[in-house]
């Protein structure tokens, strides 16, 4: 567990956490309000061995449906009018959900203001053309894909400022390379806001954006890490970095959006007091808090997880990992962490893809000697189900 420390932080404290990777040292916020929206993990990433585990994302840990439209809100809030069109991007995977969520808070705040969405994607869209590329190098899964279709492609000639949305922050490289990319494609960008839960870099990364940037975020500190043994011993598989491809009828948020969408879909019921967690997959995230919200506004006790590639370390954060096969054919290994943490009844997968992961996840929870069921709601987009 976290260990607060006496340091050179802000407020003379500091969090210190030790990890079979390495040494992780968290300063400037009090640890309460670290210890509110974050924990930590070791990545099976050569590359970099820590992961700081949001708790309120909604990805590793069961996160209420609330909690993550308040950190949203939260953040959407920070952000200003800025000069339009405005575009916001969302960072894959691990951000989908909660940049869409930010995104539909700051339409409601803005309402005079044209803006439009996409997010980066490790899944090929058949017939979008790709806008960009980038590179984000410590990532398990480094090449992202911008893609655009549809009726966004009118629009992006005259978008004037650029949001970029991110879960955490630690260098802002990543922040660098998809301002970079996106701007040297749509060269009329004149400003860009920079949004993240949690941001470690002091701020260094804003002198170096392609415009003239600021940096918005709910925790503002500084990190170092100190990598050990574990971290040179992690491997990746070769199958890290591959892409799916996105079924015909997926949302449309990979190739852009000119309001908030849902899926057609089988509507949920929930029971007063059923304890239900329901699971997003990988990119596709927004309509599993749609779903949450759809059982707590009928009594039923929601929490939303992910699918994910994130290669974490049993320990810490992460007390059970299942392993599953991805559904989008890219062959990358798929996680799901803490799968019963929120003490469910029942397990809702929110899918893009009918695969096999039920039958997997089924298969876990026999073997855990579990009774959860667990179910696949399909969602499509674009046409009737």
């Amino acid at each position: 567990m976290p260990e607060p420390a006496r340091g050179p932080g802000a407020d003379g404290e500091r969090i210190t956490v030790h990890l079979p990777t390495g040494t992780l040292v968290l300063s400037g916020p009090l640890p309460g309000r670290i210890a509110q929206l974050c924990d930590f993990a070791a990545r099976a990433n050569p590359k970099r061995g820590f992961l700081i585990v949001s708790k309120v994302l909604g990805r590793h840990l069961p996160t209420p449906p609330e909690a993550l439209r308040a950190a949203a809100d939260a953040l959407a809030a920070q952000i200003p009018a800025l000069p339009g069109p405005v575009l916001f991007c969302g960072m894959a995977e691990t951000a989908t959900g909660l940049a869409q969520s930010v995104w539909a808070a700051w339409r409601l705040a803005h309402p005079g203001s044209a803006s439009a969405y996409f997010q980066s994607s490790r899944q090929t869209v058949p017939g979008a053309a790709v806008l960009c590329r980038f590179e984000e190098g410590h990532s398990h899964a480094a090449s992202h894909m911008v893609q655009v279709a549809g009726d966004i492609a009118a629009l992006l000639g005259e978008v004037r400022s650029l949001v970029i949305i991110d879960d955490e922050c630690s260098t802002g490289s990543t922040f660098l390379e998809a301002a970079g990319a996106l701007t040297r494609a749509l060269p009329q960008i004149g400003a860009i806001a920079c949004a993240s839960l949690t941001d470690w870099s002091g701020g260094a990364f804003i002198p170096r954006m392609p415009r003239p940037a600021s940096s918005h975020c709910l925790i503002a500190g500084a990190l170092e890490w100190t990598p050990g043994a574990g971290q040179a011993a992690a491997s990746l598989a070769a199958t890290a970095n591959r892409h799916g491809t996105a079924p015909a009828a997926g949302m449309r948020s990979r190739t852009g959006l000119l309001a908030p969408e849902a899926a057609t879909r089988a509507p949920v019921t929930a029971r007063p007091g059923e304890r239900i967690t329901v699971l997003g997959d990988g990119e596709h995230a927004y309509e599993a808090l749609l779903i949450a919200e759809e059982i707590a506004a009928q009594g039923g006790i929601a929490a939303i997880q992910s699918i994910t590639r994130t290669p974490a370390m049993p320990g810490h954060a992460m007390q059970s990992v299942t392993t599953l096969g991805d559904a989008y054919g890219s062959g990358a290994t798929c996680h799901v962490y803490n799968l019963l943490a929120h003490r469910p009844d029942r397990i809702v997968i929110a899918a893009e893809i009918a695969g096999g992961q039920a039958d997997e996840l089924r298969g876990w929870l026999a073997e855990a000697g579990s009774p959860v069921m667990v179910e696949t709601l399909l969602c499509r987009y674009g046409g009737p189900a």
